[in-house]
């Protein structure tokens, strides 16, 4: 009985934290326009039957599953790493590797946020959206422009996905929401459940929400966070960056290395920087200052504005007070939080989540 109360007690809690994330999520885009954030022109105004065409939609996908499995292939992990390390500190901590072949060594833990890069879908080109995304996520016209809102990460740090295991991804749509707005189009947001296995049991879990949108010409306004990192790194991306972790994550968004499609089609001044890509680069610049015995435990993140190819985009970081003990709330747990976001070449937020670190578990994992 007690088992029964707590497995309703966690869906109610995690089914409240995906309302409270679709709250924060709408405030933010709306803070694009009426904070003059980011000025949204829409092209296409919205109709009565709008709702109405996401609402059917809605219905026939709402938990569905889909099951992929998958190798942590060592050389998988050992491209990403040659991709992200040249943007990263030197510092950046190396991982170990196989002294045949030069591949990160089997039964390494994976980097945060690699599980990215891994499971890759089965369509084909004629099953994607005309913008080359996965096309069973998105709903139908005409909300045909997606925007990476953001998402919530959670390591089983007891579990970690290791290279060489076979690992499945179970991913399902788990809420969709039209959120109606004064004198503007409607806003969809899909809200997506993502959980990996391995032999042990559960390793990831990420709450991913996507907001779909009517097309609109996106004008990127600047949003200044003045706060003082405690450390942070610059770089500039580049069209190659673009290319490979594309590759990568077997992501064919065309505005991330299509130039032509993001300038004329979505009114981009260039290529967009992957909203996964920024959050792998943010938790990898924590990788590099992370505490002695210290491990990512949560990454809570939103995007809020586009991050573009061959401009500056800096990484931020910055420890916060200690968190307290879950349980009771009583107790220092050893647990640390770490505000993590990115700026863009104007010094405007783009990214901004926090992450929380624990000790290492006792077994050394």
């Amino acid at each position: 009985m007690a088992i029964t109360w707590i497995t309703r007690l966690r869906a109610a809690a995690t089914s409240l934290c995906r309302t409270v994330r679709h709250y924060q999520l709408l405030c933010a885009k709306e803070s694009f326009c009426i904070q003059r954030n980011f000025s949204v022109t829409a092209i296409q105004r919205s109709n009565p039957d709008d709702v109405a065409i996401v609402t059917k939609w809605r219905d026939s996908v709402l938990g569905r599953q889909a099951v992929l499995w998958d190798r942590m292939d060592s050389r998988q992990v050992t491209l990403l790493d040659q991709t992200i390390r040249p943007y990263l500190p030197c510092n950046y901590p190396s991982m170990p590797r196989n002294p045949k072949i030069g591949d990160v060594a089997q039964g390494t833990a994976m980097p945060p946020s690699a599980h990215l890069v891994y499971f890759p879908s089965h369509a084909n080109e004629l099953e994607l959206s005309p913008d080359g995304y996965h096309a069973d996520e998105a709903p139908p016209e005409p909300f045909s422009q997606r925007v990476w809102a953001g998402a919530r990460i959670e390591f089983n740090i007891s579990n970690p996905l290791r290279v060489g295991e076979m690992a499945s991804q179970t991913k399902s749509i788990e809420s969709v929401q039209v959120k109606e707005r004064q004198n503007a189009d409607p806003l969809v947001v899909v809200g997506l459940t993502l959980s990996i296995h391995n032999t042990n049991g559960l390793c990831v879990t990420e709450f991913r929400d996507l907001i779909y949108m009517k097309p609109v010409y996106l004008q990127r306004r600047v949003l200044k966070y003045n706060r003082a990192p405690d450390f942070c790194h610059e770089i500039i991306p580049t069209e190659v960056l673009m290319f490979r972790y594309s590759a990568l994550s077997w992501n064919s968004h065309r505005i991330h290395y299509d130039s032509v499609y993001a300038r004329n089609v979505e009114h981009h001044p260039g290529l967009l920087v992957h909203g996964p890509l920024t959050c792998t680069l943010l938790l990898q610049l924590l990788q590099a200052n992370m505490p002695k015995g210290m491990t990512l435990k949560t990454f809570d993140y939103r995007a809020l504005s586009p991050l573009y190819c061959q401009q500056k985009l800096t990484l931020n970081g910055r420890w916060m007070k200690p968190l307290l003990d879950s349980a009771d709330g009583s107790t220092d747990s050893g647990a640390k939080a770490c505000e993590l976001w990115a700026t863009n070449d104007e010094g405007g937020l783009a990214m901004k989540g926090v992450a929380t670190i624990v000790p290492v578990a006792p077994n050394g994992q």
